[in-house]
């Protein structure tokens, strides 16, 4: 019997589903993939094609993750093991529907 780590990854590679489920499961851990000063500015609002869409609290945070983009995308994908995530776009809103900053 396969462990039930091995026979996902089986199936995210063979199936687009279990593909976005396993890029979904990632960026669940927001916090811990960019740490927590990032992510008490950003949030995921979602995932479309490989284009994570983030928004973030603040214009300075937004030009700021724009110049660290291709550092957390590199790293997204290798935590990923594959590349599944191509590009990254930011605007500025709200988090968690509150205003911040």
């Amino acid at each position: 019997m396969k462990p039930f780590g091995k026979l996902f990854e089986e199936l995210a590679s063979e199936n687009p589903l279990f593909s976005e489920l396993k890029m979904r499961m990632l960026l669940m851990d927001w916090e811990g993939l960019v740490g927590p000063l990032i992510a008490r500015h950003t949030a995921v609002e979602k995932v479309a094609n490989g284009v994570i869409h983030v928004v973030c609290d603040d214009s300075l945070w937004l030009t700021e993750l724009s110049f660290q983009k291709d550092k957390i995308l590199h790293m997204l994908n290798e935590k990923a093991g594959k590349i599944v995530f191509r590009d990254m776009v930011f605007r500025r809103g709200k988090i968690n529907g509150e205003v911040l900053s």
